[in-house]
């Protein structure tokens, strides 16, 4: 799928961003663990037992540790969007809430809900409509404002970045002036043990890129953008510069090992952007810490930057793997990086693994040029996505 910009499209910028994951709440708590390298990772008692690889998961203060919710996908998507939305309130004022569309990212919705009823639990009638992603982004759509278009994207774990395009579309299109994109997913029995069976969760905590790692941790977030007509946005608001997707078809669950379908996103991007690779001052990468994943990313980044690759860093180890959100929270971190002229770490990264690109950034540190930052996602079925963001 070949994605670009047309000449006579308007632009589109970032108007305000909100989020609620293990490193706590609001886009300040995000800023904080990137620039110490935080980690949110934390054992958590509800995942004792045989049925889970391990407990350390990354929780998020709303649905996490001692919640009893029955509608946590509702209630982080809904917090994220209120600080989105605050952020963006200027903005949002002009437009007719007809002109403001919302696109949700999830893989699993409110799962929890399956989960209680499957148990016998108490679970509301709201929470059960929300087991389902389209009546969970109807009814985000009806108490934030946005009468535009509705839609909702599951593409595994590239569901953020193709949400994202989703929305930036809809404004190119003229049928929308700012188009709200949320993504959720939150912790239950079924995705940990999901990834259990497949043996995909390293027993002491993801470690990106390291040469122990022994694969992901799961995490759970809300994380919203509020995306606008650039002439509509502050003149210094982040831009989405371009975008490409491609599928390795290769396996259900393993990624093509060489990389070659992440390269080929990776060079629809620039093209979209019309950047070469030496345009790109920062990556941020997928990262989950599994063992083919981690290879492949470091391949397809050689395979388009040679040797000369930018500063790569990835935020699993910070945030564990949000799924749906994982885009969407990961891209909120790049903008960060970019308003503070920071580039972010790896967090629990200690030896990089052969192979890895020589920029790979362990600690964060500041940056004397970040004008462009490519954020790239993979995720089962063999989808890869590259967004590329920037200044005006």
């Amino acid at each position: 799928m070949r994605e670009s910009v047309a000449p006579n499209s308007p632009a589109v910028a970032i108007a305000g961003c909100g989020v609620t994951s293990a490193v706590g709440r609001g886009v300040a708590s995000l800023r904080t663990a990137m620039r110490t390298n935080q980690s949110g990772l934390r054992a958590c008692e509800r995942f004792n037992g045989p049925l889970f690889q391990s407990n350390i998961v990354g929780a998020a203060p709303l649905a996490g540790v001692g919640g009893d919710l029955d509608d946590p996908a509702h209630q982080l998507a809904t917090e994220a969007l209120r600080e989105a939305r605050e952020q963006a309130h200027e903005v949002l004022a002009a437009i007719p809430e007809t002109r403001v569309g919302l696109v949700l990212s999830t893989t699993k919705a409110n799962i929890e809900a399956l989960e209680r009823l499957a148990d016998g639990r108490p679970c509301s009638t709201a929470a059960q409509r929300h087991l389902q992603s389209n009546p969970l982004a109807a009814d985000l759509a009806a108490a934030n404002g946005a009468s535009g278009p509705v839609q909702c994207v599951s593409v595994a774990c590239v569901s953020g970045l193709v949400a994202l395009q989703q929305g930036a579309k809809l404004i190119q299109r003229g049928v929308a002036d700012a188009v709200l994109v949320v993504g959720v997913d939150h912790l239950s029995a079924f995705v940990v043990a999901g990834f259990t069976a497949l043996k995909a969760i390293d027993t002491v905590g993801c470690r990106p890129f390291d040469r122990d790692r022994g694969g992901l941790s799961p995490g759970e977030a809300g994380a919203a953008l509020v995306l606008a007509r650039a002439d509509l946005a502050p003149l210094s608001a982040i831009r989405l510069l371009g975008w490409g997707n491609s599928n390795d078809a290769n396996h259900l669950t393993g990624p093509s090992r060489d990389g070659s379908g992440l390269a080929l996103a990776i060079r629809r991007a620039l093209d979209s952007a019309q950047l070469p690779p030496s345009g790109i001052d920062y990556v941020n990468a997928h990262g989950t810490g599994t063992p083919y994943n981690d290879a492949m990313e470091s391949l397809a980044l050689r395979a388009v930057f040679g040797e000369h690759c930018p500063p790569v860093s990835g935020a699993k180890g910070m945030l564990g793997h949000t799924l749906g959100a994982a885009g969407l929270i990961e891209t909120i971190l790049c903008v960060l990086a970019l308003e503070d002229r920071w580039l972010p770490g790896t967090p629990r990264l200690v030896f990089p693994a052969e192979g890895a690109p020589a920029s790979l950034l362990i600690e964060p540190r500041s940056a004397a040029r970040l004008d462009r930052v490519l954020k790239l996602n993979t995720g089962f079925g063999g989808v890869n996505g590259a967004l590329i963001l920037g200044h005006e």
